[in-house]
């Protein structure tokens, strides 16, 4: 287990959470700090598969690229990131709960440099804090969207 760990119960089949929660486009929509988020590969997503992603953190722009470097459908997917010496990595698991979905987010920050390891502390409280509230957001997102498909059919 990592640095980081959250879990939550999302009441929509494990089919429906893994390809949402896996569609990395959909971002702005569901992260108040996402802005922006680029495919950079062609095909379906797999390992190996990039992205751009733009992040307004505190009105400064922060650009990213991140890579799937795990991806089983309906089982798990894992991003990593890398930049000005720190490196995190974000897994999401998911498991079936009867109707419903169980997901696991696991994250770990690697730092180099004596000054990024004295503020490593700090930058995990405020990505376990941020993380939290993107899956409370993501089951929010989620369930609202199959709720209103469901009304138009």
């Amino acid at each position: 287990m990592g640095a980081l760990n959250q879990t939550m119960v999302i009441d929509r089949p494990i089919e429906t959470v893994f390809a949402m929660a896996t569609d990395m486009e959909r971002s702005p929509l569901i992260m108040d700090q996402v802005e922006q988020v680029e495919k950079l590969t062609n095909g379906p997503v797999a390992e190996g598969t990039k992205y751009q992603e733009v992040r307004n953190l505190g009105g400064r722009r922060v650009q990213s690229t991140l890579e799937v470097i795990e991806f089983v459908p309906a089982e798990s997917y894992a991003v990593s990131s890398e930049q000005n010496g720190v490196r995190i990595e974000f897994r999401y698991t998911f498991k079936p709960q009867g109707e419903s979905t169980y997901v696991t987010f696991d994250g770990t920050i690697q730092t180099s440099g004596f000054i990024r390891r004295l503020f490593k502390g700090m930058v995990v409280r405020m990505i376990s804090k941020e993380e939290l509230f993107h899956l409370q957001k993501l089951k929010k997102y989620i369930e609202k969207e199959e709720t209103t498909k469901d009304k138009a059919l």
